[in-house]
């Protein structure tokens, strides 16, 4: 019950503070990019498979099934390396089929010139041209803490919370922020997931006194795994669909009214040898110029190696507008005897 008042009271904010939202709607950007490398492998498909330090970002709900405090460390150079993006997280099971944990975000754009004229009262020329002025960056980050508990064999729930800040040039903001989420499996090797970030509207408020209005987004998802016992592997298939209430036009590949949408695929291939393990992924992620690139232009690849107690993942999206973005994370488990996942 509660759960369901979040995810109302998320649309109902979002309609009643629908003015404000037509300048925030990317203000939330940075941290719809994803973490962990094994997401990003295949195509950010992770709404009902997440797990582990990085539960607390894409469904709260998965911290309920941990079975090893976990330590993980994400970087990723984004875009051709201009854009740095990094992430810390940890993550606790407790003995009541419950578990907590929390993580940094951090992305970083350093070295940005400000350019001027050499002379800012006369006019451009050949005897006044640009320079640059002096050098500036872009830092935002987002703390999480969340906690998950399981309710049935069929059902587990989570919530998180988020402190949010940016720093651009001299000019800074702070918000506040909840996600919601829950995880049902209705059958063997089926699952479904659903999360609502930014569950109540999450405002950032900027030094200059200007607000912006991150609307609600309703991540909704599902993951089968076929198990294939004479190759000695499984198979994961997921596909994702983000559901933001607000009109972002044709920056998403559908557009519902006032609500745009995004869809994600993926897949992992994993082979269980000696008790450790060896993961190929691939997926797809939105195009955003679909007449030119196809519905599907931004296609991820990735691969890991899964011992019982370490983990290193490695993740390549290729963006047909943007460059490329390589992803490295490394976990280290220790406590319970952890699965694979």
């Amino acid at each position: 019950m509660l759960l369901g008042l979040a995810f109302l009271s998320g649309i109902i904010t979002t309609q009643a503070v629908a003015s404000w939202l037509s300048d925030g709607k990317y203000a939330g950007e940075f941290m719809s990019i994803g973490i962990d490398a094994r997401a990003l492998g295949m195509g950010g498909a992770y709404v009902a498979l997440a797990g582990g330090a990085s539960a607390a970002y894409w469904n709260p709900a998965g911290l309920a099934h941990i079975s090893a405090r976990e330590v993980t460390l994400m970087h990723a150079e984004q875009f051709d390396g201009i854009v740095g993006y990094d992430y810390l997280g940890y993550a606790h099971p407790r003995n009541d089929a419950s578990g907590w944990g929390f993580g940094i975000i951090r992305l970083g754009v350093d070295d940005i010139p400000v350019t001027a004229l050499e002379d800012p009262s006369q006019g451009l020329s050949d005897d006044n041209r640009v320079i640059v002025d002096h050098w500036t960056s872009d830092t935002e980050m987002a703390f999480f803490a969340g906690f998950g508990r399981t309710h049935s064999k069929l059902l587990s729930y989570g919530a998180s919370a988020k402190l949010i800040g940016k720093w651009v040039a001299s000019s800074s903001a702070y918000g506040l922020g909840f996600d919601v989420g829950v995880r049902l499996y209705p059958w063997r090797n089926l699952t479904f997931g659903a999360m609502l970030q930014d569950a109540t509207t999450t405002a950032l408020i900027w030094d200059t006194g200007q607000q912006e209005l991150i609307a609600p987004t309703l991540k909704v998802g599902g993951a089968y795994k076929f198990d294939l016992p004479t190759l000695i592997a499984q198979l994961t298939l997921a596909a994702d669909l983000d559901l933001r209430f607000t009109d972002r036009g044709d920056a998403d590949q559908f557009q519902l009214g006032s609500v745009t949408a995004d869809s994600h695929v993926g897949l992992e291939y994993l082979i269980n040898v000696s008790g450790g393990g060896i993961a190929l992924r691939a997926g797809a992620e939105p195009s955003r110029e679909q007449d030119d690139e196809g519905f599907f232009g931004n296609y991820t690849f990735g691969a890991g190696i899964l011992l019982k107690n370490f983990r290193i993942d490695y993740a390549f999206l290729a963006h047909p507008e943007l460059g490329d973005t390589h992803r490295v994370a490394l976990a280290v488990l220790w406590g319970h005897s952890p699965g694979l996942f």
